[in-house]
């Protein structure tokens, strides 16, 4: 049975296991996990559009790139989309070059599947939050730059935004660990290491690029 790329883009948020084996079984593979990729990199693209014309910047992590602060976000609308896909590149690469290492033997592109639809599921669990507190800051509700600094400090927003993260980081590994396990037929445990692996070098190339 064919499965068209919405089919399986929202069947990786409530069964997972059989979705990633739909994937695996369809020859646009490769495409999807592309187009899975694109939508956190859109919504992404969007929430700097917004944070910067609600004068956003950020507040405590300072840039790793030498850009001003106080125009990070609007240099970030252009920087969103080649950080993500050089993340998804990264990531990937990473992975599947473990995999053969522990002689694990699976197509390249069945691994890029994974990484893009990891990305493009478990991004959700920040992206909400981000692109809320910026349409508010965008319709005058909140300010951007006062919400910033709740965000660090002990308050309930501070809490939110640690839970969150949270959620974001036990979504992905979730979500490469089952992606690996059937791809490559590894054990539960291998596969959490190598998943683990990816998901640090996703997120420290995509922290080069964006906050």
């Amino acid at each position: 049975m064919k499965h068209g790329f919405l089919s399986l883009y929202f069947g990786m948020f409530y069964k997972p296991q059989s979705t990633f084996k739909s994937v695996f079984e369809s020859e646009k593979k490769l495409e999807f996990g592309f187009y899975s990729l694109l939508i956190p990199a859109t919504g992404y693209t969007i929430f700097y559009l917004m944070a910067y014309y609600a004068g956003g910047s950020p507040s405590t992590f300072k840039p790793w790139l030498a850009l001003p602060v106080e125009d990070y976000f609007k240099y970030d609308i252009f920087l969103t989309f080649p950080g993500y896909y050089l993340s998804w590149i990264g990531a990937a690469g990473t992975v599947y070059l473990l995999s053969r290492l522990m002689d694990g033997k699976s197509h390249f592109d069945n691994i890029l599947a994974i990484i893009g639809f990891g990305i493009g599921t478990a991004t959700w669990s920040s992206l909400l939050h981000d692109l809320t507190d910026a349409a508010l800051s965008v319709a005058g509700i909140i300010n951007m730059g006062e919400y910033e600094k709740l965000l660090n400090q002990p308050t309930f927003w501070r809490g939110l935004l640690l839970t969150l993260y949270s959620v974001y980081f036990i979504w992905f590994l979730a979500l490469f660990s089952i992606g690996i396990k059937i791809a490559l037929k590894f054990s539960l445990i291998k596969s959490m290491i190598i998943a683990l692996i990816g998901l640090i070098t996703f997120q420290m190339i995509l922290l080069i690029f964006i906050r």
